[in-house]
């Protein structure tokens, strides 16, 4: 439980650091002279990278102890922290968000595997629960918190915190991971099994898709919440924190519901909901009321969705856990850049309302592959 709590803490920090940026896109933005193209490019700089060295990553490093594994991914995600907040230009800044996601890539499959293996079967989704509880308690008070001291310090504050975060995290992993832990060795051999296995490969795509669907307006919650409420930096920190509620919520449920009915009966509530809520955020008018119980059941709806996901790729398969779990997060990252991509092309030709078209296409194709994935269904082929 300890170990749990720790990963917990330190999955905090990735998560201010990778999604932050959603709350200081404005500021951000006007510093460096972005376009709402270039301000999704801030998220799929991060994404791609993160897509692409992940399962490589996981995958060179599988035979060794994951002490190490886990303090070298803290400690590059905290340098890559430092140069974004060093960063004068775009391309700088990119930069940093590319060594701040190949850290975390190396990083969060490390922590999953770890959690699995250090409880019984019947428990994986509450153990995954509490080490991506830090998440999600960091869309409550990290991106909310960092987002109003960005509007008022700038935006650099929050890599700059970040960094000394990240930098005690990694030095806490050191001191406090036991040596020896044992979990399922990934090797490359193990990552190409999976790509050329079509039940294997169309259940982790899974994650993508839906992603996909939640980032395409999740990137630009924070203008949403302006252009909805005509509300300033207080209200939209506010708004940001009962989405991160909603979130904390929904990773609970997605536990519960893995351990309770099943991860496939689960990843259907995670992934069906979410779509009429979103668009009804995007394209209905609303108050600040009501926003709030839709951001909140959005977030609680769409939360649900990784613990559900994760398990499932584990039941598929115990013996390539660890090069699931990297594919699974990188296709966060691969629907994360989609979406985000997506939704500064809305964003350009046509506003919110346009946003909320593209996100509903993307919720509907979603459905489409959910369907696809629990058809194919039952073990791996051999």
């Amino acid at each position: 439980m300890p170990l749990l709590i720790l990963l917990s803490f330190a999955t905090f920090v990735t998560g201010i650091g990778a999604l932050g940026v959603v709350g200081v896109m404005t500021p951000l933005s006007r510093d460096l002279g972005l376009s709402p193209v270039g301000a999704g490019w801030v998220m799929s700089a991060y994404a791609i990278a993160y897509a692409l060295g992940s399962p490589l990553l996981t995958s060179t490093t599988g035979q060794f102890d994951r002490r190490p594994v886990l303090v070298s991914g803290m400690a590059a995600f905290a340098i890559g922290a430092a140069l974004a907040a060093l960063a004068t230009s775009p391309l700088a800044l990119y930069g940093g968000r590319v060594v701040m996601a190949l850290g975390a890539g190396l990083f969060a499959p490390a922590a999953a595997a770890v959690a699995i293996a250090s409880v019984a079967p019947e428990r994986r989704g509450k153990a995954l629960s509490m080490v991506y509880g830090g998440l999600t308690v960091s869309q409550v008070v990290g991106i909310p918190a960092g987002s109003y001291l960005s509007y008022l310090f700038g935006w650099t504050i929050l890599f700059w915190g970040v960094t000394v975060a990240g930098l005690a995290m990694a030095a806490a992993l050191a001191v406090l991971t036991p040596r020896g832990i044992k979990v399922a060795p990934a090797t490359l051999t193990d990552l190409a099994a999976v790509l050329t296995d079509p039940r294997l490969a169309v259940a982790v795509l899974l994650t993508a898709t839906a992603m996909g669907s939640a980032w395409t307006a999740y990137t630009f919650l924070a203008p949403i919440i302006e252009v909805k409420t005509g509300g300033g930096p207080e209200l939209v920190g506010l708004l940001l924190g009962v989405y991160g509620l909603g979130s904390v919520a929904g990773n609970m449920l997605g536990g519960f519901l893995t351990d309770r009915v099943g991860p496939e009966r689960a990843l259907i509530f995670a992934t069906i909901i979410p779509v009429p809520l979103v668009a009804i955020l995007t394209l209905f008018p609303w108050n600040v009321a009501v926003g709030g119980v839709l951001l909140f059941a959005w977030a609680a709806a769409g939360w649900a969705f990784a613990i559900a996901q994760q398990s499932r790729l584990v039941m598929l398969d115990p013996a390539r856990t660890q090069v699931l779990l990297a594919l699974s997060a990188a296709c966060i990252y691969v629907g994360s850049s989609i979406g985000s991509t997506l939704g500064g092309i809305a964003m350009s030709y046509g506003g919110v309302p346009a946003l909320g078209v593209a996100t509903l296409a993307m919720g509907l194709v979603g459905i489409a592959h959910l369907a696809l994935t629990l058809k194919l269904g039952g073990r791996p082929a051999a």
